[in-house]
C-alpha cells in the first residue's frame, strides 16, 4: 500500500468533532463545475495516479464528451479544481483580513475563513493540499507558487503589527511552512471539519514569530 493509501484510509479522531454549521463553498451548478468536483472527490477517495477519467465522469454524471470540451486530460481537470479552491480561500482570506479593525483581529479573521472554506469543501481541501504533491511537475509548481503567495500576504500584513523591529523576510515563509504543516496533518488524517479548531494554535504560532504578545480575550 503506498503512502497516500495509507494516509487516506487512516481512521478520523471520533473525540474531535466537526463544528457545525459549514456547508459547502464552490458552486456545482454547470457541467464544468461538476466535472471539478467530480475530479476532487475521485482523487480524495482514490488518489491522483490511480484516477482515472471514467471515474471523475461517473462521479460528475457528464459525459466524456463534455469532458474533453472542457479539459484537454486529467491533469488539466485537476489543476482546473485546485485553481478553484486556491481562487475561493485566497478571496476570503483577503476579504477575512480586511474585516478586522486591527492586525490582530484582521489575521485570525483571515485564519478562521480560510480554514473554515476548507473545512467546508474535504474533498477540494485533500487535492489541494494533500494530492497536489502526486499530481506532477506542473501542480508541484502551482503549489509552490501558491505558498510564496501566501507568504507574500504574511509579508504584507505583519507591516500593520505594533513589534520594535520588522522581522527578517524568511520569517513569512517560516509561518507559512507551519502553518501548511498543520493543516496537512489534519486533512491527511480525515479531520478536515475540525480544521476550525486551529485558529488559536495558528495564531499563537504566527504572534510568537512576528515577535506580538497574544491578544487576550
Amino acid at each position: 500500500m503506498t503512502r497516500h493509501a495509507m494516509e487516506r484510509n487512516r481512521p478520523t479522531d471520533a473525540d474531535d468533532p466537526e463544528p457545525a454549521g459549514l456547508a459547502a463553498a464552490l458552486p456545482r451548478t454547470t457541467q464544468r463545475e461538476r466535472l471539478l468536483d467530480g475530479m476532487a472527490r475521485t482523487v480524495a477517495q482514490r488518489g491522483y495516479a490511480a484516477t482515472p477519467v471514467a471515474e471523475v465522469l461517473k462521479a460528475a454524471g457528464v459525459s466524456r464528451r463534455t469532458f474533453y470540451e472542457q479539459f484537454a486530460d486529467k491533469e488539466d481537470c485537476f489543476l482546473a479544481a485546485y485553481d478553484a479552491i486556491v481562487a475561493l480561500c485566497t478571496e476570503r482570506l483577503v476579504a477575512g483580513y480586511h474585516a478586522g479593525g486591527t492586525w490582530e483581529e484582521g489575521i485570525a479573521s483571515a485564519y478562521d475563513a480560510l480554514l473554515r472554506t476548507l473545512a467546508a469543501e474535504p474533498a477540494f481541501a485533500h487535492l489541494g493540499v494533500v494530492e497536489v504533491l502526486a499530481a506532477g511537475p506542473r501542480a508541484v509548481a502551482r503549489r509552490d507558487a501558491t505558498l510564496r503567495r501566501f507568504a507574500r500576504f504574511i509579508d504584507f500584513t505583519r507591516e500593520r503589527a505594533e513589534v520594535a523591529a520588522t522581522p527578517p523576510r524568511l520569517v513569512g515563509q517560516a509561518i507559512v511552512g507551519g502553518l501548511h504543516e498543520l493543516v496537512y496533518s489534519r486533512i491527511v488524517r480525515g479531520q478536515t471539519a475540525t480544521l476550525p479548531r486551529l485558529t488559536g494554535e495558528l495564531l499563537h504560532y504566527t504572534f510568537m514569530l512576528i515577535g506580538v504578545p497574544r491578544p487576550t480575550a
